[in-house]
């Protein structure tokens, strides 16, 4: 049955790309805004919902709103009409609850980055090489895995993945994107045990010499994509943008490398301008 969301979206495409070329200049100059929902937080989320906010504010020339939210309110907003997309969708594995409860209200237009993995990270001079091995030494790790907000697909798989392994000693500590890379990199610092989780992509695999503990129950998935999720009336509110979001997409490569340029200190909307300009090509392929 989920095949049917995937081919509606696919349908109302092709119907949609039609109706571009009818829309009259005056029509086109006077769009309603487009809202994208989005985790801040997320340096993966902020950036690639700028860069698509981006290119649909100067190549379609239409207003765009970033909404601001957690994971959960985030697709809720989408399925319930109140944002038109989000480009946060971590699939098949993080995002599956949510996924699986609104399904029948979105429409998946597909994968805008490939190649992501989830799981649990240590220094690389930490002695552990598998979850189930943590348990040995909970006390070096002060019995504590470090995540990030409340809400987060990753924090539900670390829940299960205590269940799963059998990690009593441990607890999830919910925190912060930021807060917790700011204890991963003060326990590198002074060489203390820590463990976080952690993703791909993600900024911090260029900075920190850390590794994945292996997962042989697949708690956290076997690797994914990151999807854009529209709500179903988007396509005929603006079936330009609609048609955008269903080409939008980039490397993890290309991500990974923009998410350190800001972290680097380089302001989000200076990375992006940059990136636009050096990609013309690219760009162009997601509005031809």
């Amino acid at each position: 049955m989920k095949q049917l969301t995937r081919l509606l979206g696919i349908f109302i495409l092709a119907a949609s790309a039609a109706g571009i070329a009818m829309l009259p200049a005056a029509q086109a100059a006077d769009k309603p805004t487009i809202k994208l929902g989005y985790v801040q937080s997320w340096p993966s989320s902020d950036i690639t919902t700028h860069l698509a906010a981006a290119v649909i504010r100067e190549r379609l020339h239409t207003p765009v709103e970033l909404v601001a939210s957690s994971a959960g309110p985030m697709w809720e907003a989408v399925a319930s009409d109140h944002t038109d997309a989000m480009l946060t969708a971590w699939l098949p594995t993080t995002h599956k609850t949510y996924y699986e409860k609104l399904w029948t209200r979105v429409v998946n237009l597909g994968p805008n980055v490939t190649g992501t993995q989830l799981g649990l990270a240590v220094p690389k001079y930490v002695p552990v090489n598998t979850i189930a091995g943590l348990e040995k030494y909970a006390d070096k790790f002060k019995g504590r895995i470090v995540g990030v907000g409340a809400g987060a697909g990753i924090n539900m798989n670390t829940e299960t993945a205590i269940k799963t392994y059998g990690l009593k000693g441990f607890h999830l500590q919910t925190s912060s994107t930021a807060a917790m890379t700011a204890q991963l990199q003060r326990a590198i610092a002074r060489k203390q045990w820590i463990v976080v989780t952690a993703w791909t992509p993600m900024w911090l695999w260029a900075k920190f010499d850390i590794k994945y503990l292996k997962d042989p129950k697949h708690v956290y998935g076997v690797g994914g994509h990151i999807n854009t999720i529209a709500n179903p009336h988007l396509a005929s509110k603006d079936p330009a943008v609609f048609k955008f979001l269903h080409r939008f997409s980039l490397t993890s490569a290309q991500l990974q490398q923009m998410m350190l340029e800001a972290k680097n200190g380089k302001p989000v909307k200076t990375v992006i301008a940059g990136w636009i300009k050096a990609h013309p090509k690219q760009v162009e392929s997601w509005i031809d």
